[in-house]
C-alpha cells in the first residue's frame, strides 16, 4: 500500500512539474494564457502565435432607471469570434493584436435593460465588429524563486466599423452597443506551477452624447492540469466581473469555464473546447433559463526545438612501444602478450537549459537526461557530475542557490525516474561563475541558465 501511495505521489509531482514546461497557447484575446485568463508566461524570442476562438456567454443587462425590471427579464446572449496574432520580442516580452465580430441578442421574456449604458426597451439583436485589441505583456521573474513569475500587461481596445442594430425601441439616437472611443485595460497575472491568479481593470470610453460607460474590474483564478503532459490538458477558470461607476451599469457576474486543450503532436497546433456557466444566473434561477455557454478554439505556438546530440570526449591515444638503445644497436622490446587491457574510460558531456528563474526540467531537458540514464544503466560502474549555473542577473547568493536547485533537479530526475544510484551522481553549484555564453545578450543569458552533466564511462563504451 505504501508503495502505491508513493507511486501516486510521484505521478502527481511529475504532472505538476510538467505544467511549468508545458506547451503554451494564446488565450481568446491573443496573449498567452488559458481559455480567457492570461497567465504570466510569454512566447520565446522570435516566436509567433496564432489564435482563433468562438464563444457564447449568457449575461444579465443592467436595470433601467426607475423601471425595476426583474432579473430574469433582463437576460441576453453574447456571441463572439476573435482572431489573434502574437509575437515574442524577447523571452520575457510579447505583443499581440486581435479582432473579430460579436452579437448581442435579447432572450425570451425581455422587458428592458441596458447594455454598455445604452437602454433597450424591447427585444433586440446587435451585430458589430469587436474592438481591435493591441496589447503588450512583460514577464518578471527572480533567479531566487524557481517557480513563481509575474506578468504585467497593458492593452488598448480601439473601435472598428459600424454596428447593425435591430430593435423595437432604443433610447436616443444610438447605432452601436460599444462606444466609439478607445478603452484601456491594464492588469497583472501571477503564475505558480499549475495555478494562475489575475487582476485587471478596464477604463471604458464614453458613448456619444456623453453617456458614461461603466469601467470593469475583473479578478480570476485558473488551473492548467496536464492530464497527459503536452498532449491533453484539463483547464478550469473562475472569474468575477464587477462594473464600476457609469450610467446604468450591468449586473456583476461570475463565470465558471471548464474544458480541455488537446495538442496535435509536436506540430504546435492545439484544439480547445470548454463549457461556461454564469453562476449568478445558476444560483438565482437554476437551469431555466439556461446559464450555459461554450467556447471552442484553434491555436498555434511553435514547439521547442529537439534536444542537441551529446558530446562524446574521445579516449586518449594508445601509448607508443618502448624503444631501448644499447651501445650502437637499437632493439625494440615488446611486452609479452598478456590479457587485453581494459578499455580506457570515456566521458560524455551534455547540457540542459532552464527557463528564467526556474529549476524545473523542460521536456527537452528530460529527453537529454533519459539518454544519460540509458548510458549509465549500460555501464554500472559509470559516474556523473552535474554542475548547475545561472546568468548574472541578481545577487550572487541567489544565483548560487538557483544553480544548486538546477543541479539537484537533474540528479533527482535520474534517481527517481530511472533508478540511478544517487551515490554515483555528484552535484556542484557554480552560480554565475564560469559563464559558457555571453551574459551581455539575452540569448547568452538564456543559455547560461543551464546544467552540465559529465558522465564517466568506466567501460569506455
Amino acid at each position: 500500500m505504501k508503495a502505491k501511495r508513493t507511486a501516486l505521489l510521484g505521478i502527481l509531482v511529475c504532472l505538476i512539474g510538467a505544467a511549468a514546461s508545458a506547451q503554451i497557447a494564446p488565450s481568446s484575446t491573443g496573449d498567452i494564457g488559458l481559455f480567457t485568463i492570461p497567465t504570466a508566461d510569454t512566447p520565446r524570442a522570435g516566436q509567433f502565435t496564432l489564435g482563433l476562438y468562438g464563444w457564447k456567454e449568457q449575461l444579465v443587462a443592467g436595470d433601467l432607471a426607475f423601471a425595476d425590471v426583474d432579473f430574469q427579464h433582463r437576460l441576453y446572449s453574447h456571441w463572439a469570434g476573435e482572431l489573434s496574432l502574437g509575437f515574442g520580442f524577447t523571452d520575457n516580452w510579447e505583443v499581440w493584436a486581435s479582432g473579430g465580430a460579436e452579437r448581442f441578442e435579447s432572450r425570451g421574456g425581455w422587458r428592458g435593460g441596458s447594455l454598455n449604458s445604452i437602454r433597450f426597451f424591447g427585444p433586440f439583436t446587435a451585430d458589430e465588429p469587436r474592438k481591435l485589441e493591441i496589447g503588450t505583456k512583460y514577464r518578471i521573474y527572480s533567479e531566487a524563486d524557481s517557480d513563481f513569475r509575474l506578468g504585467l500587461w497593458l492593452a488598448a481596445h480601439i473601435p472598428m466599423g459600424q454596428s447593425t442594430i435591430h430593435v423595437d425601441q432604443v433610447d436616443g439616437d444610438v447605432d452601436r452597443v460599444k462606444s466609439r472611443r478607445t478603452d484601456w485595460e491594464w492588469g497583472i497575472a501571477a503564475t505558480k506551477g499549475i495555478v494562475t491568479g489575475m487582476l485587471s481593470y478596464q477604463l471604458s470610453g464614453r458613448h456619444d452624447e456623453d453617456i458614461r460607460v461603466a469601467n470593469i474590474f475583473r479578478v480570476g483564478i485558473g488551473v492548467d492540469l496536464p492530464l497527459l503532459p503536452n498532449v491533453l490538458h484539463l483547464i478550469g477558470e473562475l472569474d468575477r466581473n464587477i462594473y464600476d461607476g457609469g450610467d446604468l451599469p450591468g449586473e456583476p457576474y461570475s463565470l465558471l469555464t471548464t474544458g480541455a486543450r488537446f495538442y496535435l503532436g509536436r506540430s504546435g497546433w492545439a484544439v480547445s473546447g470548454a463549457l461556461n456557466a454564469n453562476l449568478d444566473m445558476l444560483f438565482k434561477h437554476g437551469s431555466s433559463p439556461s446559464p450555459l455557454g461554450g467556447l471552442i478554439g484553434v491555436t498555434y505556438a511553435a514547439w521547442p526545438p529537439p534536444p542537441p546530440e551529446p558530446v562524446v570526449v574521445p579516449a586518449p591515444a594508445a601509448a607508443a612501444p618502448v624503444v631501448i638503445e644499447e651501445k650502437t644497436e637499437t632493439t625494440v622490446q615488446t611486452a609479452p602478450a598478456p590479457a587485453p587491457p581494459p578499455a580506457a574510460p570515456k566521458q560524455t558531456r551534455d547540457e540542459i537549459q532552464f527557463d528564467g528563474g526556474s529549476a524545473r526540467l523542460t521536456n527537452i531537458a528530460k529527453a537529454i537526461l533519459d539518454g544519460i540514464a540509458l548510458r549509465m544503466k549500460n555501464d554500472l560502474n559509470s559516474t556523473a557530475v552535474v554542475t548547475g549555473y545561472s546568468d548574472n542577473a541578481g545577487a550572487e547568493p541567489a544565483n548560487t542557490a538557483i544553480s544548486a536547485k538546477r543541479a539537484d533537479a537533474a540528479k533527482e530526475y535520474l534517481v527517481t525516474r530511472h533508478g540511478i544510484d544517487p551515490n554515483r551522481i555528484a552535484t556542484v553549484a557554480k552560480g554565475s561563475a564560469e559563464p559558457g555564453y555571453d551574459n551581455a545578450t539575452a540569448e547568452g543569458r538564456a543559455k547560461n541558465r543551464r546544467a552540465v552533466i559529465v558522465v564517466t564511462l568506466v567501460s569506455g563504451s
